[in-house]
């Protein structure tokens, strides 16, 4: 019994470092890729840098606390951006379900926003909103909650009937439902919602700082792309990257355990 929990350990211990392990090895061999690239061909510096001229000018920005408001203003953008649409998904979701008459009314507006380039929404939103954090906010708000409330839906239409006939036969209110029954049977389902929110939500993010922002990633890359500096537009590319696979992967973690518990 001993053996077969250890082997059991050590396998899950190994399913969770292969990827780690491989997505380490393709990205040195792209950065190495990189280098080979500009010293084969001899590439100007102000047309593609070398990976060690990028990672100096970084360390000499970290080293002046140059970039730290602006991943802060970035980071907070999407955390709370996400959150708000997580909320916003999971409660339309749950009236969609429960009111069909209610899907038939929004489902088309919904529609509307989601094709809706949002490149083309951003300069609308920060007219309305303003330069500041809100306008960012309510964007990234508006391309994360979808992938959460269609999520949800599905889960929600696959609940057991025998689950819905209990809850009737016991006489639980609407509220009462959405908290005992509809949420925590859906957690999974958001968490999936969330994985792919994300990844847009940076997007949008980085699309409302370079339509109007005061600070921010997108900011600093404009700017940088407005005075030629290519190395600073790639370190805010790598730091938007590394923001939204951190991301990517807790929330991932966060899907596994979930699923564990509740089911897939």
């Amino acid at each position: 019994m001993a053996s077969a929990e250890t082997a059991a350990s050590s396998g899950r211990t190994a399913s969770t470092v292969r990827p780690v392990l491989i997505g380490t090895s393709s990205l040195l061999a792209g950065v190495a890729l990189w280098w080979l690239v500009t010293a084969a061909f001899d590439i100007p510096a102000y047309k593609l840098p070398s990976p060690a001229a990028v990672a100096s000018h970084a360390w000499q920005l970290a080293a002046d606390d140059v970039l730290t408001v602006h991943i802060q203003q970035t980071l907070a953008e999407v955390v709370q951006g996400v959150l708000i649409g997580a909320v916003a998904g999971v409660v339309l979701a749950i009236l969609f379900t429960r009111l069909p008459l209610v899907e038939r009314l929004l489902m088309p507006l919904v529609i509307v926003a989601q094709v809706t380039p949002k490149i083309s929404i951003a300069p609308l939103i920060v007219l309305w909103l303003g330069l500041g954090v809100g306008s960012k906010i309510a964007l990234v708000a508006l391309v994360s909650f979808y992938p959460v409330m269609i999520n949800m839906v599905t889960r929600l239409r696959s609940v057991p009937k025998g689950v819905d006939d209990l809850a009737r036969l016991l006489r639980i209110g609407p509220v009462a439902r959405a908290l005992k029954i509809d949420l925590p049977y859906s957690l999974p389902a958001i968490a999936v919602g969330l994985r792919l929110g994300v990844l847009q939500a940076v997007t949008a993010a980085v699309i409302g700082e370079f339509i109007g922002a005061q600070s921010g990633l997108g900011y600093l890359e404009k700017q940088a792309q407005d005075n030629d500096d290519i190395k600073l537009v790639i370190i805010c590319l790598g730091l938007l990257c590394v923001m939204a696979w951190a991301m990517h992967a807790l929330i991932g973690w966060a899907e596994r355990k979930l699923t564990e518990r509740f089911g897939g």
